[in-house]
């Protein structure tokens, strides 16, 4: 696991160490010279290097750069932005004893430049820029050379991870001390190639930080070898409650995802509108069934079905089950009175958000899980798409903690939270942007808190899970023709990874 921190937190971090440990100007020594160590392993020299340096420290650790190419006899070339410059910039550039550009687009004509490193804008970026910057970073994108950024991609918001006007897009982006959470959301994860982080000795402001990255060695804990001692009712019993006459298939994704999971569930029930039978009847071999009762193929309250769920582990409502006064009946019923784990997905949060949200408050539940997408999360929190967006972890986090849920708000990244920390999940790729990832998501998510020992780490492991299956599939199939059902079939292979981590 290792943690991720925000432009704000970047700054704490870097006026506590100057503060109390180690002066800015020896801080940028640092940087730019572990980054020179880096830079040199993947150019040549030969190779026309363009360094363009913006007036703050991150122009400053470009000039330590451009310093060290220089000393080491590589043909660098640094162009500023800017006339006003910090004063520990002031002292590199006059340091640096090589070429400063004056007119660029000359030099551009005149040289055949190979590398361009991005030092333009740090973290400390968070509004739009300026014109004339916006035509400077397109005109970089264009030519053809390998490109590194410097802490983080110019235009880039280090803690939203959107582009303010135009961003610097590199092959290689090296980030100072620690991972900056805009490196990972909206705009930020297709910014580079390769990322790579330094460490320079900024000291912690602060003992703990709430955001954090999962990875395959935190998951392990969970998947403990099983006591031979045990049988199918050692390991609890959920339910998977959706469907319905348009959208049958969802739930059937569900539960493929935890069949194939085989991580500690003894009893999985469907519960389906009864007219449906014949859609689902032996599509698994291990499907227990409840009927409730419907209107032409849509659930309907069910208060005596309903009461033989209460003794289960954990439940999920939702795939496929289509939004209706109903399915809010089922959900406040369940909220009410069910002591387990509750993991609310789809038409289940879409029936939340038309009939009323605040019956969250009400829970008995041992822990809810919600898994909205963006726009389901528009809808539950009244909050427009672009304002949770430019600020998703805190939204998430602050939603978390109103409610007491677990909330796994899914975007090409998704970050995940009880209101008191949060996890963010960066893997997958483009190839679930696909109808059914979701309900491939909730079935996991259902099969990992059938227990009820770190229940945010489980959720986060689900998504971990989905993401990782999903990069598995592709390695076989391509990101156009990946079917959920790829998906599934990929899970297995993802779980034995986990296990054998290390071995």
């Amino acid at each position: 696991m290792f943690k991720v921190i925000s432009a704000l937190e970047a700054k704490e971090n870097d006026s506590y160490t100057i503060q109390n440990f180690v002066p800015s100007i020896e801080l940028m020594e640092r940087a730019g010279k572990s980054c020179y160590e880096i830079i040199k392993g993947n150019i040549q020299k030969e190779d026309a290097i363009l360094v363009v340096c913006g007036g703050g420290g991150n122009g400053g650790d470009g000039l330590v750069i451009a310093r060290y190419l220089l000393q080491d006899n590589y043909q660098v070339f640094v162009y500023l932005t800017s006339n006003h410059l910090k004063e520990e910039t002031e002292i590199n550039l006059k340091r640096y004893k090589g070429s400063i550009i004056k007119d660029l687009d000359e030099f551009i004509k005149t040289h055949q430049v190979k590398v361009i490193i991005d030092a333009i804008f740090g973290v400390g970026l968070n509004t739009k820029i300026k014109e004339n910057y916006v035509t400077l970073i397109n005109k970089l994108n264009l030519i053809d050379a390998y490109k590194v950024s410097i802490d983080i991609n110019s235009g880039l918001d280090s803690t939203s991870g959107q582009a303010l006007g135009a961003l610097f897009k590199s092959d290689l982006t090296i980030t100072i001390q620690d991972y900056k959470c805009g490196l990972f959301l909206n705009d930020g994860k297709g910014s580079y190639c390769d990322l790579k982080v330094i460490d320079i000795g900024i000291k912690p402001a602060k003992s703990q930080y709430f955001l954090n990255i999962l990875e395959k060695e935190d998951i392990k804990v969970l998947f403990k070898k099983r006591d031979q001692n045990t049988n199918k009712g050692s390991y609890g019993r959920v339910a998977l409650i959706g469907g319905s006459k348009l959208t049958p298939g969802a739930l059937l994704l569900s539960y493929n995802a935890l069949a194939s999971l085989r991580c500690g569930v003894g009893y999985a029930t469907i519960v389906i509108p009864k007219s449906l039978y014949n859609i689902y009847a032996l599509k698994n071999e291990e499907n227990i069934y409840t009927l409730f009762n419907d209107n032409d193929g849509n659930i309907l309250f069910d208060e005596e079905n309903l009461k033989k769920l209460l003794h289960y582990s954990s439940i999920l409502v939702g795939p496929g089950i289509g939004t209706s006064e109903e399915v809010y009946k089922i959900i406040k019923y369940l909220l009410l009175n069910f002591k387990g784990n509750l993991v609310l997905d789809a038409d289940a949060l879409n029936s939340l958000s038309k009939y009323g949200v605040d019956v969250l408050k009400e829970k008995v539940c041992n822990a809810t899980i919600l898994t909205p997408h963006i726009k389901e999360f528009s809808r539950l929190s009244g909050l427009e798409i672009d304002e949770i967006l430019s600020n998703s972890v805190e939204i998430c986090m602050d939603f978390a903690k109103k409610y007491g849920v677990i909330v796994n708000l899914k975007n090409n990244v998704s970050v995940i939270s009880d209101g008191e920390m949060a996890y963010l999940n960066v893997n997958g790729n483009a190839g679930l942007a696909k109808g059914g990832s979701g309900d491939v998501l909730s079935g996991i998510t259902l099969g990992l808190v059938n227990k009820n020992d770190n229940i945010l780490l489980r959720v986060a492991s689900a998504a971990y899970i989905l993401g990782l299956s999903a990069d598995l599939a592709t390695q076989k199939i391509n990101e156009y023709s990946l079917l959920a059902r790829d998906v599934v079939a990929e899970i297995p292979n993802a779980i034995n990874s986990i296990i054998n981590i290390n071995k």
